[in-house]
């Protein structure tokens, strides 16, 4: 093959891209897009050498696997056994057992399945995931097991047969990803079938299923045109953005265009893409992938807070340096090999795949053990005398599968005000609708507490990442927009004369105007009805998964919150003739320097939440108590 120095400078457009998403700059909000990019170059590239070696009759399959060994597993290996030290220092017995599961997978190759099947991409668990990123991985190793076997099977065949059946392959991928993506986002984000048809773009332009440019022009307009659709996607896509479906067209469409004016000749984009600072990001954009991820998970386990501006350019500054190592020390050496001191000695060439596929097998299992170990040890809890977590109550309250709904369940498996009724009956009482997500239920086990106090009947109608906005449409909540359009329904068939609205508000109005219009769209309706309205506002979200772990590592019963009290801003705007309630107030100290406030998480009688930022039911019935004056008020005009 000839070497393309504009595909490394592609290369490095891409991993510039994740690495500033994942930094949570937010002009780079739809940044996750590089590893697109980079599945529709992984299959270009080894497209390309299966058809040349094909060509020349060369094409070997044990070849083919030491060639990707070499490229990927080395510096791999590496940062997973570097990562694993870590893991041992800094994470606690429950987190470690979440990682060695996960290492074990990464080894195997299998780790976009395990994520698939315990959660999304975008949830607080899953930020705090050190080997989260490896899941492009594994499906890239996927596809270099399926592409190079499709290939043996198509050899005899003239190559118009080889592009017609990876047209049909794309064509079968792609249209089950975008059926998957509204239904079951999660899988459409992981898996290898519905992502299949962005490696075989590449491999399409590989085998010429587009006929190279002789036109400068064409090939400018073509080459401008793809960059254009990659910096589109870069910062106009989001979180909130169903992907991969139609929206992956855009960056794979543009890298496929950049990629292919590039082969038939030079390009204004080509030159830059080409210039040296480029170029250099690329050859390392490998290691800075592998290696970026676990150095910022840890970086925020170790100050139990999102990063400053500073310490994250001092983070940066430090994984472009450790990328530069590891792609000097580890990917140069093994992908360039020695040839083994002469064949007179008569030892075999380290080339040779038995002696590359024992090697790596030796490698995996080590791996694979030291993950089994952490599973079945629960996270070696003997690391640290005095460990002993509490159960923390809450969850088991929330009337999950029923009252509060799942993903994967329908609108119609809510079973009714009679069955979610909070409390006892009050007869001839008005009655109050708690409406919202995960972040609306557990307010459950305080109202519980105090319903009979209350002169309301309270009835919960929650769903899992559904936020109380009409038509509001949430990627990876297939079922949400139909679950809310039902509430207008359900309070005129009621009677229901109060609305207690809550949720987790900075998932969805984070820079998302649409979303407040639409939230004050929402209030708008039930204010036109009678209805009278309290919103409760962010409850704090903090870094850790278990509040006993916080205290119990970090010594301290305070937390920063990572919203931040300015979460609550644009929902206070979009909410007016609603009684709003800052409920993080009760917790957090003011943050008159819109600086991360600071939380207490618990008090002698236990703690205030239960994971990351739901209340515990000794929180939620603190919070509630607190609240209730305001909740019993009968008045419907909030101007004070």
């Amino acid at each position: 093959m000839t070497y393309r120095p504009d595909i490394d400078g592609l290369r490095a457009v891409s991993i510039l891209s994740v690495l500033l998403f994942h930094a949570k700059f937010s002009l780079f909000s739809g940044g996750y897009i590089g590893v697109d990019v980079f599945f529709v170059i992984s299959g270009y590239l080894i497209g390309s050498i299966v058809l040349n070696d094909a060509q020349r009759g060369r094409f070997s399959l044990a070849d083919f696997y030491v060639r990707r060994i070499r490229r990927i597993l080395p510096a791999l290996f590496a940062a997973l056994a570097v990562t694993t030290v870590l893991a041992l220092f800094l994470l606690s017995p429950q987190e470690l057992k979440s990682f060695a599961q996960n290492l074990a997978a990464t080894t195997l190759f299998s780790s976009n399945i395990v994520y698939y099947l315990k959660s999304g991409y975008f949830e607080n668990a899953a930020e705090m995931n050190p080997l989260l990123h490896t899941w492009s991985l594994g499906v890239e190793q996927q596809f270099y097991i399926v592409f190079p076997l499709a290939v043996l099977a198509l050899i005899p065949y003239r190559r118009s047969v080889w592009v017609a059946v990876l047209l049909a392959a794309a064509a079968a991928s792609f249209a089950l990803g975008v059926s998957l993506v509204r239904d079951h986002p999660v899988a459409a984000f992981y898996l290898l079938p519905p992502r299949l048809w962005e490696l075989v773009l590449g491999a399409l332009l590989a085998f010429g299923a587009v006929p190279d440019s002789r036109s400068r022009a064409v090939r400018e307009l073509a080459c401008a045109v793809g960059a254009a659709l990659i910096l589109v996607s870069v910062f106009a896509l989001s979180e909130a953005t169903a992907f991969p479906g139609y929206a992956a067209l855009l960056p794979c469409l543009g890298a496929a265009l950049v990629i292919h004016a590039g082969r038939s000749g030079p390009t204004a984009v080509g030159r830059v893409l080409t210039l040296r600072p480029m170029v250099f990001i690329g050859l390392i954009s490998y290691s800075m992938y592998i290696w970026h991820w676990p150095l910022m998970v840890f970086a925020r386990f170790y100050k139990g807070r999102d990063l400053s501006t500073k310490e994250t350019l001092i983070l940066l500054a430090a994984i472009a340096a450790v990328s530069v190592l590891s792609w000097r020390l580890i990917e140069v050496p093994f992908r360039k090999p020695r040839a083994a001191a002469g064949a007179q000695s008569g030892v075999e060439s380290d080339r040779q795949p038995a002696k590359v596929f024992a090697r790596t097998g030796w490698a995996m299992a080590g791996l694979a053990g030291v993950g089994l170990i952490g599973h079945l040890s629960n996270g070696l809890p003997q690391r640290f005398a005095d460990y002993a977590p509490q159960d923390i109550s809450g969850r088991e309250l929330y009337k999950e599968h029923t009252c509060f709904l799942e993903t994967d369940q329908p609108p119609e498996a809510w079973p009714g005000l009679e069955n979610c009724r909070i409390g006892s009956p009050k007869a001839d009482a008005p009655t109050a609708l708690l409406w919202g997500d995960s972040f609306a239920a557990h307010y459950v086990p305080g109202l519980q507490a105090v319903a009979d106090t209350l002169p309301f009947n309270i009835v919960q109608y929650t769903a899992s990442g559904c936020p109380p906005i009409k038509d509001l449409s949430v990627n990876a909540r297939p079922n949400c927009q139909e679950f809310n359009r039902r509430v207008e329904e359900l309070i005129d068939r009621n009677g229901i004369r109060i609305v207690i609205m809550a949720a987790r508000w900075e998932w969805y109005m984070d820079t998302n105007a649409l979303d407040l219009r639409r939230l004050h769209e929402t209030v708008d309706a039930l204010l036109n009805r009678g209805i009278r309205i309290v919103v409760l506002g962010q409850s704090p979200v903090f870094r850790f998964r278990n509040p006993y772990d916080h205290t119990y590592f970090m010594k301290s019963e305070r937390a920063y919150s990572i919203t931040g009290q300015a979460a609550d801003q644009p929902v206070i705007a979009a909410t007016q003739g609603a009684r709003f309630i800052d409920t993080s107030d009760y917790f957090c100290d003011p943050d008159p320097c819109k600086a991360l406030p600071l939380c207490r998480i618990r008090d002698d009688q236990g703690f205030y939440f239960l994971d990351q930022g739901h209340f515990s039911t000794h929180g939620s019935t603190l919070i509630v108590q607190s609240i209730q004056e305001i909740l019993r008020a009968p008045d419907p005009s909030y101007g004070e």
